[in-house]
């Protein structure tokens, strides 16, 4: 009998999610869940910051291989311990309760709810294309509408049963891949594009002073176009067969998604020269037509390209934001089962057999920082003096010029960099202190592996704090991950045993 089946019989009371996904919707996931809206928006960033192709390739590149050693390692883990919540799960065996705690605080406050926010303010950027803003709500106003009406729906499919989450995620990743491989296709189909395009190559003399600068605000934008790779673990409970099925999930997804990224980007800059897809970094608000899959869709197949190239990103970051509410809310319900968070977090709906009340309140957190960040741009900064600090003033006006996508952007991947970092030397401390678990998967160049991950982490993290393009929104979600630490002696049940975090779901 395995340990999880153990822990079951001697607490009869313990709330367990039934195994009701296979590899193909596990696979979908990972896939799903990464191809969002970022492959249609951040290589103009990436371009902005790197103008030359051969940077442009390292950076993603480097971010493929840095992503797919953390796929690799937590791999080895989710395959160790099927259970409900993924990295909080890692953690809590490797580190204890209150680490473990933090990264479920962060997914809620920053990481998660701050993705859905994110693929939420991107999808509506692409819906107001389709469907323009009605004249007395204005643009910025729409997009928030659009945004939280998505964040709604995808919460309530997935509070109605995680088939049909599943089953959602399954055929809008098809959708989705199908409508890549059909752009990268494009050139090819209707004529068009040049390898004259590819130069400049290297980078010239005169703009060698800034590229390590440039590269990590680059890499911070890359690294959000794979964000979601490890979307796939909190869900271990609900897999057939996760020893088998999770590892082999996130190997074939990462070689996937880099093998797409990559030739997305080199499509882009075999259609339009250099100075045109950087000069689409500036896209901003409704002006989507400026983004750079919809100036690339606009060189190939003229005005109607906008309106297809928007459909298309449209629905591609809607099935991202349905796979952020399939996954993440697993977090808040294993942390209430152990504890430490109020029970209602862990009560299952009683007809759907999903876990609701931790689905619906990650929604509406995704729904509150977009209203706020929707505040920010929408209301001018004070011009004049106020009781406000100078600081407070200064970092206003500066997010006050950003679009909500790249506003909420920076604010998630330093709360998601630090404890997909801290999860990954999870499997350095549960070698040593579990040597003797069962093991399906072990992590492939172990310890390199790992190792590449964690320093490329600290790499980022330090890049995000000593730049002011990124500090205020690191800063932020630094803050609110600080806050966890009372609010985990003020929301965990000390009536509860915790007995959970003792036992280890090994089959």
């Amino acid at each position: 009998m395995s340990t999880e089946s153990a822990a079951s019989a001697s607490r009869p009371d313990r709330v367990v999610l039934p195994r009701v996904l296979g590899p193909l919707t596990a696979l979908s996931v990972v896939v799903g869940s990464v191809i969002g809206s970022g492959i249609f928006i951040v290589p103009a960033r990436v371009a902005h910051e790197l103008p030359f192709l051969a940077g442009i390739l390292a950076v993603w590149v480097l971010a493929g291989a840095f992503t797919t050693a953390g796929a690799l390692t937590l791999a080895e883990l989710a395959a160790m311990l099927p259970q409900a919540g993924g990295p909080y799960v890692y953690l809590r065996e490797a580190y204890g309760r209150l680490p473990a705690f933090l990264f479920g605080w962060s997914e809620l406050t920053v990481s998660r709810a701050g993705s859905m926010a994110t693929l939420a303010a991107a999808f509506a950027r692409y819906f107001a294309q389709v469907f323009p803003a009605p004249e007395a709500i204005g643009a910025a106003g729409w997009q928030a509408i659009a945004a939280c009406s998505a964040i709604g729906i995808v919460t309530a499919v997935n509070v109605m049963g995680t088939r049909g989450g599943g089953g959602l995620q399954v055929v809008g990743t098809a959708l989705k891949v199908g409508g890549v491989l059909a752009l990268i296709a494009l050139p090819f189909a209707v004529g068009g594009g040049s390898t004259e395009n590819f130069s400049p190559w290297l980078l010239s003399d005169g703009h060698a002073g800034g590229l390590f600068a440039g590269a990590m605000v680059a890499m911070v934008g890359v690294l959000w176009a794979y964000d979601g790779w490890m979307s796939v673990t909190p869900l271990a409970e609900e897999i057939r067969e996760p020893g088998r099925n999770i590892p082999r999930a996130l190997i074939l997804g990462m070689s996937i998604l880099v093998a797409i990224y990559l030739a997305m980007t080199l499509a882009y800059h075999y259609v339009l020269p250099m100075d045109a897809v950087a000069a689409a970094h500036n896209a901003s608000g409704s002006n989507i037509a400026n983004a750079v899959a919809a100036v690339y869709c606009k060189a190939l197949l003229g005005a109607g390209g906008v309106l297809a190239i928007s459909a298309l990103v449209m629905c591609s970051t809607f099935i991202s934001l349905n796979g952020n509410t399939l996954t993440g809310p697993r977090s808040y319900f294993a942390m209430a089962r152990d504890g430490l968070l109020p029970e209602w977090f862990v009560r299952i709906h009683p007809r759907y057999q999903t876990p609701a009340n931790a689905i619906l309140s990650q929604a509406i957190w995704a729904v509150g920082l977009t209203v706020a960040g929707t505040v920010l741009i929408l209301v001018p900064p004070p011009t004049s003096s106020t009781w406000l600090p100078g600081f407070v003033t200064t970092a206003w006006t500066a997010l006050n010029k950003k679009h909500l996508y790249d506003l909420l952007l920076d604010y998630v991947m330093f709360g998601a960099t630090v404890f997909y970092m801290l999860a990954v030397t999870s499997v350095f401390v549960l070698r040593r202190k579990r040597s003797d678990a069962p093991r399906p998967y072990r992590t492939l160049g172990y310890p390199f592996t790992p190792l590449l991950f964690v320093a490329a982490s600290i790499l980022l993290l330090g890049s995000m704090l000593a730049a002011p393009e990124t500090r205020m929104q690191a800063l932020g979600g630094g803050v609110l991950i600080l806050l966890g630490v009372p609010a985990y002696y003020l929301l965990r049940r000390d009536g509860e045993t915790g007995a959970d975090a003792e036992t280890s779901a090994t089959e």
